[in-house]
């Protein structure tokens, strides 16, 4: 985490500061290798509502695994000791410490909670005072539960566990996983499921473990308890005791706190003095964005899916990242992550896995652990790999990936139908169960019969989006083969894609409802009114006058609500408020509907959009939910904080709001802003692309663009352009009417 010293180091601005215990909101304290979930109360106990049961979220997890479930502490010089949630005072939290100020039998306690990268886990420090005129003789007890499960394992945790004390504390290992609690100083008794215990060691089934401290505090003075929990596989970090591992760095709350800071601030700053909010949700959802980076060990880098449920590399969430990932100007993150991904493209048919010759994986964490099977990732990302020559100017990536762009097509081809030419989908899973049938007796857990992005609604055979993302994944292969000079592929390409996209109108139409329909089914049009049909107008494959009803005719109450988009019309006989791919509000179809409506020439509805995911930000605090129900604004089976309820939110900000195109990779940035014309000023300083800066600045006549670099650029606006021969150049427009 870095080795300067913690008064060099910047700190980062508070997400929000409180007097009182707020039990039910979310804490997320997360690092790239290990994370916190706790809650406003300053305590890892936190429940939330899952599948329509109250479940504990609390938890630590490390390099892709969940040390535990609960780990809470009380304290005080009486009898019973006082729980820190029922005794706080004031609470601080920002994304890479949580502080906060506990109170009881005249004891005050202040405790620091923060991530740990090495070795991996969780500290938690308190410091506890005394009144000026008394001593006090004051206990701290903790109590945990270990889980040592990897998170992909959803609700699944070993029955047998082998536990121990050593000098260094307790050890719980199971499974080759394993997990230590340390403290300094050392606890003075301990305890298993309540009971006393010497620490000898054993094995057996383990709810809860516990340990104690016994602090003699002078009058007016203090003492002092740190504890750090870390662990994870046997065969990633050193568990054992010995003097050869890494000690606890007890001054790692500074350097997360600088994690956040020192990266916050290379990232473009917004300035929108006529719509605060969207400018105070970009600041949210760009922290929250960071929250989620994820390299739990060398060759697996991305974000979490999202937090508590996915907490694990999905790459189609993956896919909806890396895009506002580089509008962050985070190259090398969004390089390294494709590397991960593209590292385990199926070089053939791997039946056992469910993957295709040229898949990419649905889930990736550490051991490997991954697992194919989705209809939709591997059409992500040829336009994720164009995207990242286009922000950075480089083809390096491609040519390290070998013959990716080959097996790429193997799979596009493969997945599209001879006599229709659309895009198939929906056996993936069933062919999956089949292959593994009689090998073992647990299930993977999948009861999705389709695997698109809505995977446990049924949309086959050919739903709509995965054909606007065929023809995406046909015109970034295309671009792709162009840069590799490989002209003949790259021309077969572009016809490929053409011809799906002049299928998708008379295939789809729908003129009752000005819109497309949702999927076809034995050669018939499955009329559902869902807002993955927007993709085709953000896509551009429309002709402008249906783009326009569809964006209109998916803004009516059925579809939109005040607090976001459902995924299916309320109108429908299969609507159900509480179904997760049936009628609950997502974020992600709401940036949808944003992107579609700017696409569209709808800025103000566009604009509505977008200032209903900004509020989603700021009223939680600085999180996203998954998913809402569809009938009122509240979460349901839902994570806390998405990727994808983030993610897309920033991109369609940077492409669309702001008109930002770059194609470095043929030396030029195109800009197309439809920014408002009643918004007076406003700024988006230092976007980074390739090697140089580029700033954005409008007032209420002109619209300016300045690029800074290392090789000549050409701006590309509405009504100009300007180049340059040296790395220099701006770009200066009248703001129309």
């Amino acid at each position: 985490m870095g080795t300067s010293s913690p008064a060099a180091r910047p700190r980062e601005a508070p997400l929000w500061v409180a007097s009182r215990a707020e039990p039910e909101q979310p804490v997320l304290l997360a690092g790239p290798r290990s994370a916190a979930v706790l809650s406003g109360a300053g305590e890892f106990h936190w429940l939330r509502e899952c599948r329509g049961e109250r479940t504990e979220c609390a938890e630590v997890t490390a390099v892709g695994l969940r040390l535990v479930s609960r780990w809470t502490v009380r304290f005080g010089t009486g009898t019973p000791l006082t729980p820190l949630e029922s005794s706080l005072r004031a609470l601080t939290v920002r994304r890479g410490v949580l502080e906060s100020r506990h109170e009881a039998d005249g004891v005050r306690l202040e405790q620091r909670v923060y991530p740990v990268g090495e070795p991996p886990g969780v500290a938690r420090e308190f410091r506890l005072q005394a009144e000026e005129r008394s001593p006090a003789h004051a206990r701290l007890e903790c109590s945990l539960r270990p889980f040592l499960a990897p998170i992909l394992l959803e609700g699944v945790k070993p029955y047998e566990y082998a536990f121990a004390l050593s000098a260094r504390g307790l050890r719980v290992e199971s499974s080759g996983f394993g997990l230590r609690l340390e403290s300094e100083p050392e606890a003075a008794r301990w305890f298993r499921d309540g009971a006393a215990w010497d620490g000898r060691p054993a094995s057996g089934e383990l709810g809860e473990m516990g340990a104690r401290w016994a602090l003699e505090i002078p009058a007016g003075g203090s003492a002092s308890v740190r504890m750090c929990l870390w662990g994870g596989a046997e065969r990633a970090v050193r568990l054992g005791s010995g003097p050869a591992r890494v000690p606890i760095p007890w001054d790692a709350g500074a350097a997360s706190e600088a994690y956040y800071a020192q990266w916050l601030a290379s990232t473009p700053e917004l300035a929108l003095p006529d719509a605060p909010a969207l400018e105070a949700g970009y600041r949210l959802a760009r922290s929250a964005l960071r929250a989620l980076y994820y390299a739990p060990e060398r060759g697996c880098t991305g974000v979490r899916a999202g937090v508590p449920w996915y907490a694990a590399l999905w790459c189609r969430d993956l896919a909806w990242a890396l895009p506002a990932i580089l509008w962050m100007g985070d190259l090398a993150w969004a390089e390294e992550s494709l590397r991960c991904v593209y590292g385990y493209q199926a070089p053939a048919r791997i039946p056992l896995l469910g993957a295709e010759a040229g898949e990419l994986p649905m889930q990736v964490a550490p051991g490997p652990v991954f697992l194919f099977g989705t209809s939709d990732t591997s059409l992500y990302y040829p336009a994720l790999l164009a995207r990242q020559v286009a922000h950075s100017g480089s083809t390096q990536l491609l040519a390290d990936l070998g013959d990716a762009l080959e097996l790429t097509r193997q799979y596009l081809l493969g997945r599209q139908d001879p006599r229709t030419g659309l895009f198939r989908h929906g056996g993936e899973v069933a062919a999956l169960e089949e292959a593994t049938e009689g090998l073992s007796r647990v299930r993977f857990g999948i009861d999705a019969t389709d695997t698109t992005i809505w995977d446990s609604a049924d949309r086959r055979d050919s739903a709509i989006d995965i054909q606007v993302l065929g023809v995406a994944a046909w015109r970034a292969l295309a671009e792709l083969e162009a840069h590799a000079g490989r002209r003949s592929e790259a021309s077969d390409a572009r016809a490929r894609a053409g011809a799906l996209a002049a299928r998708l109108e008379p295939t789809y139409g729908w003129s009752e409802e000005s819109y497309l329909a949702d999927s076809i089914r034995g050669g018939v049009p499955v009329r559902q009114l869902r807002p993955n049909a927007l993709l085709a107008v953000s896509a551009g494959l429309l002709r402008p006058e249906l783009a326009r009803r569809m964006v209109h005719r998916a803004a009516q109450p059925d579809l939109s609500t005040p607090w976001g988009v459902r995924t299916l019309s309320s109108r429908d006989a299969e609507y159900d408020p509480l179904a997760y791919h049936g009628g609950q509000v997502w974020p992600l179809a709401t940036g949808w509907a944003a992107e579609a409506a700017f696409a569209a020439g709808e800025e103000e509805l566009a604009l509505g959009y977008l200032e209903r995911l900004a509020q989603t930000l700021i009223e939680e605090r600085g999180y996203a939910n998954e998913c809402y129900r569809g009938d009122r604004s509240e979460p349901w089976n839902s994570c806390f904080l998405l990727g994808f309820s983030v993610a897309p939110f920033l991109t369609v900000l940077f492409e669309r709001l702001w008109g930002v195109r770059p194609r470095l990779g043929e030396g030029r940035v195109e800009l197309a802003p439809q920014l408002p014309r009643r918004w007076e000023h406003g700024a988006l300083r230092g976007i980074r692309l390739g090697g140089g800066r580029l700033d954005l600045e409008f007032d209420a006549r002109r619209y300016r663009a300045s690029y800074a670099g290392t090789a000549p650029l050409t701006l590309v606006g509405p009504g100009g352009e300007r180049s340059a021969t040296g790395p220099s150049v701006s770009l200066e427009l009248l703001r129309s009417r």
